[in-house]
């Protein structure tokens, strides 16, 4: 299993007028009933994988994050983020850290009739460091089943 710590960090600075960014999630199968990490990469390059990340984000920048399922990993399952029907604000994440909400906003979007796209807009809104850690978690859509990935760490610093 690889771990988060093993991998580099996605660090970048976040400028007032924002900054998107293009990444694939590939989902893995569970091994011997450890969490497995799921790879999160550059959409450009596919051999530069994170771990963690670390954002700095000058006031009133907005970083978003377009995320893509690359499910080459899990053949014969059709995977998607989940959503969540009453609020859509956390599609796709599980936070496990307070005050997640006021900075977080992640959307599914619907791809040739499934939802294999993430969209996730982060402001630093209090200019205070936080860290937060979430989950990723997709459902399978013919049984149902939850895969959720192992625990990556976010950490938000307002710039100067």
């Amino acid at each position: 299993m690889v771990n988060c710590a093993d991998l580099p960090k996605l660090e970048c600075e976040v400028p007032k007028e924002g900054l998107t960014l293009d990444l694939v999630l590939q989902p893995k199968e569970q091994v011997g009933g450890e969490s497995q990490y799921w790879p999160l990469f550059n959409a450009d390059n596919p051999e530069e994988r994170f771990g963690n990340m670390h954002f700095s984000i000058a006031q009133g920048g907005v970083l978003t994050l377009k995320i893509t399922l690359d499910l080459s990993e899990v053949p014969g399952r059709e995977l998607e983020f989940v959503r969540y029907h009453q609020n859509h604000k956390l599609d796709g994440i599980i936070a496990l850290s307070p005050d997640f909400r006021h900075q977080f906003r992640a959307r599914a979007k619907e791809v040739d009739g499934d939802y294999t796209k993430l969209v996730i807009k982060i402001k630093d809104k209090e200019s205070i460091p936080d860290n937060f850690s979430f989950l990723w978690m997709c459902v399978d859509v013919e049984t149902g089943m939850h895969f959720v990935s192992g625990d990556p760490e976010a950490v938000i610093n307002p710039l100067p």
